[in-house]
């Protein structure tokens, strides 16, 4: 568990070497001071740098709590900088704070980050790059946490992804911002000093559906039956803020299927409370994906719930659903209407920062990612 030890407010925000004495400052000052005793060794320690970039104070908040528990599982130097665009001109204010791990195996060592916050209104919004980018830790990756997908293009958005390795984005709020993938597919396109590889924590929540999807395909007496499945049922709950929106995730395991098992999308249909989609096999064949809104009050906005491959030929269906209890994943096979050995799984229901931990440790392109949002993106066009 990480804590917040101190705050401090840096008056010279444009200067880099007054916020490195800040920082020592309150280094030294928790050395000795009471929350660590005097004997006791604090680790300053740095693994890489994330940038993060929120829109308003309560964005703010939940990203520095996030970013104290990523402390303990990657320990990192922070820039967080709330753009808030739509508020009264103010310049910018700093605030360098420190965040130590209290539950170690070692008793007279305490593993620490450091985290520095830059809030801007208004117009000066724009200078919060020449701000930040200034204090990154030199030969470090550095990792772009982008919250505010209606911006991707903006002022503030381009010179912090020429200091990037790596974007990380979390697609699940497309929908409640009345967004769509294809606005993701165009970070891929982009060249020169604005390429950038792309993380997408919901895509990381997938992993789970992913692995026991493409398990069943590793079983050679099912290969036949999956060969000659017709249709697909994508069943979730509706996303937050948009009670008739498609869920992103839906979407991405729909693009994911479609661009592993090469099928091209030929036409579309969106009714009451499904999408319908019809895609050509590689064969010649058509399968249909039908993604279907279901009512799961327990259940998180957005989620997926239930994916079904099914093969009336072959009187044949393969599951993978979330249990009633919300706790596991269950996978189910039939095989000429005979029940086939299912699995079991605990739901791995990460937090933010343990996916977010995952993410920066990849700096490659994602190819497959990249490949299921180019799909999913021309769905509904």
């Amino acid at each position: 568990m990480a804590t917040l030890l101190k705050q401090i407010q840096v008056e010279k925000t444009l200067d880099v070497e007054e916020v490195e004495r800040a920082l020592a400052e309150l280094w030294q000052e928790t050395a000795g001071g009471e929350e660590v005793g005097p004997d006791d060794a604090v680790l300053r320690a740095r693994a890489a740098n994330l940038m993060v970039v929120v829109t308003n104070d309560a964005a703010l908040t939940e990203s520095q709590e996030t970013i104290r528990k990523l402390a303990v599982i990657h320990p990192c130097r922070a820039v967080v900088m709330l753009a808030d665009r739509e508020g009264a001109d103010s310049d910018i204010e700093m605030f360098v704070s420190a965040s130590c791990q209290t539950e170690t195996r070692a008793k007279n060592t305490e593993l620490s980050c450091e985290e520095i916050t830059l809030i801007a209104h208004g117009q000066f919004t724009s200078e919060l790059p020449s701000a930040g980018i200034p204090l990154l830790v030199p030969d470090l990756p550095v990792f772009l946490w982008w919250q505010d997908l209606q911006r991707l293009d903006d002022d503030t958005f381009l010179p912090l992804i020429h200091s990037a390795d790596r974007l990380v984005i979390d697609s699940v709020d497309l929908a409640a911002m009345n967004l769509h993938l294809d606005s993701i597919e165009q970070l891929f396109s982009r060249q020169g000093a604005e390429a950038i590889a792309v993380s997408d924590i919901n895509w990381a929540r997938l992993t789970s559906w992913r692995a026991l999807l493409a398990n069943f395909y590793d079983v050679h007496e099912y290969r036949a039956a999956l060969a000659e499945h017709e249709r697909v049922k994508i069943e979730y709950a509706a996303p937050e803020g948009d009670a008739n929106g498609i869920a992103t995730q839906a979407l991405l395991i729909a693009g994911w299927l479609a661009s592993r098992l090469d099928w091209s999308i030929e036409r579309q249909t969106n009714e009451a409370n499904h999408f319908l989609i019809f895609a050509r096999k590689a064969d010649g064949s058509v399968v249909s994906l039908e993604l279907k809104r279901v009512e799961l009050p327990e259940m998180k906005p957005g989620r997926l719930a239930r994916v079904e491959l099914q093969s009336t030929q072959n009187n044949a269906s393969f599951v993978v659903q979330r249990a009633a209890n919300g706790l596991h994943l269950e996978t189910h096979a039939m095989i000429e209407g005979r029940p086939c050995p299912g699995r079991t799984l605990p739901v791995r229901n990460r937090s933010t920062a343990e996916l977010l931990a995952r993410e920066m440790e990849i700096l490659a392109k994602d190819t497959t990612y990249e490949a299921a949002v180019r799909v999913a993106g021309s769905f509904g066009q």
